[in-house]
């Protein structure tokens, strides 16, 4: 992982008031709560690089993510587009990069379909749906190429049928998969 640094941002109210956040508008003349004004400021920036990124470099991206403690990471499929870079610099922010993952965000998420098929067939043939459901999805916050599902159900031990209906899918390398134990089912109305 590389780390990148960017410009911090200004210190002063007035200057961050009169940054601009979306065409013609200024932070000042926006009533945001303090959550919104972190998001105008620092993940809208990134996350607008990264959407750039994602579509102009798609054979080269694989992932981003925001962490904790205002980090950014991205991975690429290989080496990291110079374009891509430039984007990213570009914001003024802090930001890591994961090059050499070999797969694509098309992969990953070719992947992680994958393995909600195979936990769909697990769940049908066990007869636990739709009491039982899941949901599925990358995750590369704990690993690059980590797939979560996470099993739902209307109580514990119908999780926990599920959970043993599903085991570990199997997947091919550079994912991975784990299944975790959700809570109850969420139901619209």
């Amino acid at each position: 992982m590389t780390e990148h640094a960017g410009a911090d941002l200004p210190s002063d109210h007035d200057s961050l008031m009169a940054r601009e956040i979306y065409p013609g508008v200024t932070l000042g003349e926006v009533d945001y709560s303090p959550e919104e004004v972190e998001w105008a400021l620092y993940q809208k920036p990134l996350g607008d690089a990264a959407s750039v990124i994602e579509t102009e470099f798609d054979d080269d991206y694989a992932l981003a993510y925001f962490g904790p403690s205002r980090t950014f990471t991205i991975g690429f499929t290989g080496d990291a587009p110079v374009g891509a870079i430039t984007a990213l610099d570009e914001t003024g922010l802090p930001y890591s990069t994961i090059e050499d993952l070999g797969f694509t965000a098309a992969e990953y998420q070719a992947a992680a379909s994958a393995v909600g098929s195979t936990v769909t067939d697990a769940l049908v043939e066990a007869d636990l749906m739709p009491a039982v459901l899941f949901m599925v999805g990358p995750d590369p916050t704990e690993y690059p190429g980590m797939i979560v599902v996470t099993v739902t159900g209307p109580d514990a031990a119908s999780r926990q049928a599920g959970m043993a209906a599903v085991g570990t899918p199997s997947v091919s390398a550079p994912f991975a998969v784990t299944v975790v134990e959700g809570g109850e089912n969420i139901t619209a109305f």
